[in-house]
């Protein structure tokens, strides 16, 4: 039975009221609701829900401190400033120095426990955020990031989103995927002259060209583009899938031949937000068709038109394109393309990826670069070294280039081979590499979080500060260098991306988390549930037995990794049978196997497998 349904093509009768909302501003061009004098009112730390509809485009997320909500009942407001990089960088000495003065000015962060203090945040959309930034100084922040040519336009919002890509794919000769972003997301950069306005900020290079023509209410929901890099080892060209291409709405990776880059695939329908209130689902792209380099804008331009146009602008639990792509099909998106934009696509290719997360020194060319492990994105001076000084030190006294992966980390590039013993020099003297003077684990630097509690006001509970001492228990345990990965976030909405990790806990309540498993290149971790039983295990797990569960699951791991060295896959081939019953006679988990009966939720993954059939069907048809 189907429970998922849509309204595609919704009439504006039905549209829901963040659809009602957008309209007023007639895409961004129009100051219908006073965004200009609401952020110059400070007689309130809020503003405006319709406001905060609309600021979102600008980067601008409305939050109030967690803790403090909890602890006090007080809804203390303060904003998240979201920066856009496509590609993550290249970013100038000089750009970092702004972002880095604009954290000590603005910012502080109770991430981690003791004395709060400035932060920058690191996003696996190579997004720079800033935290705890009070109303009274919105406008000058935004202003000050504008003066460096860095801007918040199109930073978060029913938008194309920062598109992402491999960092370093340009020094490798034969694919530049960092350029390519940029030229993407300038393509479907949001209109900028009521950003201008609103901040008084100089617009020379903000100039509208051509571009993607967004409606009145803009996208229905968010809209996510990644592209792969091509990387050379040894004497052989790789796809690199740092940015996990088919977790977006749009993966665009290059089909290599002969050291050429003859055409692109293009992935569609991924994204990993669910919805605990209604059906949902998360899921991975499928491969649509290869185009050429010079149809890919036209190509990527029809794809999101035909998503502007027949999206869900009624439920927004069922907005995301996903939705569209699985419900519709691989065909009928094929036949839309060929309507709005004339392009045949082209058959689809198997491609072999290897996922990299560039940490450690790598060789570019004459030059080097170096992976600079950061650990949740969090660039503070903390037990894991004085990190954050660290960057403006190097960036200060070096000539290199920065770049933020889509991994939450930060690469430097291209650095004189002669600079090398000193880089090395500056990462001991500020620490750098050591946790409480131990060295970082495998484990540690595999995993990931969000930001979670204290400044999310989607998440249920921690995950920014939580992951740390899981890794520190795990650790204290013996399984430091593990190789697996655990991913940790606060709310179903999963920015992190953390069911692309063999193990991950989803917030499922204060201080509670509940299990996907089993996630890995080729697939997705999900719920820990059993089908013939129609119930959900380890929904709820409380924080201080998120560790014994871990454990159980690495023993399982080391106890069959002859089936692969991945440890997702060893857990899809074992399957949630034998899972769940190896967690019910282990004497560390047994007493937390108890049946969860969620209907909402395991019928939306029921549905996803019967339409991922289908879709496969597809695939297999246009190879």
């Amino acid at each position: 039975m189907t429970i998922i349904e849509p309204d595609f093509k919704t009439s504006p009768e039905k549209y829901s009221e963040e659809e009602k909302v957008k309209l007023r501003t007639k895409g961004l061009k129009e100051d219908s609701l006073g965004i200009y004098n609401s952020l110059r009112d400070f007689n309130g730390e809020d503003i405006e829900k319709e406001i905060g509809i609309i600021v979102k485009s600008f980067g601008i997320y409305l939050e109030f401190h967690r803790d403090k909500m909890k602890s006090a009942g007080l809804k203390d407001w303060i904003y998240m400033i979201r920066v856009a990089i496509p590609g993550g960088g290249p970013i100038t000495g000089e750009q970092w120095r702004v972002i880095d003065e604009i954290s000590n000015k603005y910012t502080i962060s109770d991430a981690y426990t003791g004395n709060p203090q400035p932060s920058i945040k690191l996003t696996t959309r190579q997004d720079v955020q800033f935290h705890h930034i009070k109303k009274r100084d919105l406008v000058n922040v935004i202003r000050e990031i504008a003066e460096s040519k860095l801007i918040t336009l199109n930073g978060c919002g029913d938008n194309v989103r920062n598109t992402i890509a491999c960092p370093i794919s340009k020094y490798f000769e034969i694919f530049n995927s960092n350029e390519i972003a940029l030229k993407i997301a300038k393509y479907f950069r949001l209109p900028s002259q009521l950003y201008v306005q609103v901040f008084e900020i100089n617009s020379e290079f903000l100039k509208d060209e051509n571009s993607f023509e967004y409606a009145d209410n803009l996208l229905p929901r968010k809209f996510k583009i990644a592209i792969a890099g091509v990387i050379k080892k040894g004497n052989e060209y790789v796809i690199d899938n740092c940015v996990e291409v088919r977790a977006n709405d749009i993966g665009i990776v290059p089909i290599v031949e002969s050291a050429k880059v003859i055409s692109y695939q293009i992935y569609v329908g991924g994204g990993m937000g669910e919805n605990n209130s209604y059906p949902s689902f998360s899921a991975l792209a499928l491969p649509l068709g290869t185009v050429s380099e010079g149809d890919l804008i036209k190509a990527l331009d029809s794809i999101v038109s035909i998503y502007q146009e027949w999206g869900d602008r009624r439920n927004r639990h069922w907005a995301r394109f996903k939705y569209l792509v699985y419900k519709m099909g691989l065909e009928w998106l094929r036949e839309k393309i060929r309507e709005y934009s004339g392009i045949e696509l082209g058959p689809i290719k198997e491609v072999k990826f290897s996922k990299e997360l560039h940490l450690d020194w790598t060789r570019i060319g004459n030059k080097l670069a170096y992976g600079i492990f950061v650990e949740n994105g969090r660039l503070i001076d903390n037990e894991n070294g004085k990190i954050k000084s660290m960057i403006r030190y190097i960036m200060d006294n070096f000539n290199v280039k920065l770049y933020i992966t889509p991994n939450q980390h930060l690469v430097l590039a291209e650095i004189d081979d002669s600079e090398k013993e000193l880089i090395e020099k500056v990462f001991k003297e500020f620490g750098y590499g050591y946790r409480n003077g131990k060295p970082y684990s495998i484990l540690r630097i595999r995993s990931a979080a969000c930001v979670g509690f204290p400044t999310c006001k989607l998440s249920f509970t921690d995950s920014e500060r939580f992951l740390p001492k899981l890794i520190d228990e795990l650790e204290r345990r013996g399984w430091a260098n593990v190789p697996v990965s655990i991913g940790v976030s606060g709310c179903v909405a999963q920015c992190s991306r953390p069911a692309s990790h063999p193990i991950s806990w989803i917030g499922s309540g204060y201080e509670l988390y509940m299990l996907k498993i089993g996630g890995g290149e080729d697939s997705l971790g999900e719920p820990l549930i059993d089908w013939e039983e129609n119930a959900i295990y380890l929904y709820q797990v409380p924080s201080n037995r998120i560790a014994d569960v871990t454990e159980a699951l690495l023993e399982l791991y080391e106890m069959n990794k002859d089936i692969s060295n991945d440890a997702g896959t060893v857990f899809k081939i074992l399957g949630n049978k034998k899972i769940i019953e190896w967690l019910k006679n282990h004497h560390k988990t047994k007493d937390l196997m108890r049946p969860y009966k969620f209907d909402r939720k395991i019928d939306g993954y029921r549905e996803y497998h019967l339409l991922l059939e289908k879709r496969l069907s597809e695939v297999s048809k246009y190879r």
